[in-house]
């Protein structure tokens, strides 16, 4: 059976421009590190052809759908408290050095409000 259309040349290059756009979006994904690299991706070419009454005229809409992965969530943790004004502040907890403690500190003052802290090599940095 011989070719009825070319692909690269229908609707004035328009297939084969929006079949590789699609082609392209799909590759970046795959790519992008921040992505799922075992889940599928999907890229979907459609022609949605519209007759008209007689039959010897078909509108074509030409349409390229893609299904990518979205990224990986970033998870992280804060620190919620109240500063010495009863307003509520929050900070990003980062990891800890070993064997240290958190503290409360009056924020006028400087002076370390808990019990019991060893204070040897501390500096108060405002």
């Amino acid at each position: 059976m011989p070719n009825m259309i070319n692909l690269e040349s229908f609707a004035g290059g328009a297939l084969a421009e929006k079949f590789n756009d699609g082609f392209q979006e799909v590759l970046k994904n795959i790519s992008d590190l921040n992505t799922d690299f075992k889940k599928k991706r999907k890229l979907t070419l459609e022609l949605e052809f519209q007759p008209d009454e007689e039959r010897e005229l078909s509108l074509i809409d030409i349409k390229v759908k893609t299904k990518l992965i979205p990224p990986i969530p970033v998870g992280t943790k804060i620190l919620i408290d109240k500063d010495g004004n009863g307003n509520i502040v929050a900070s990003e907890y980062q990891k800890q050095v070993r064997g240290q403690q958190y503290m409360r500190v009056d924020e006028e003052t400087g002076e370390i409000l808990a019990e019991k802290v060893d204070t040897k090599g501390i500096k108060l940095i405002k």
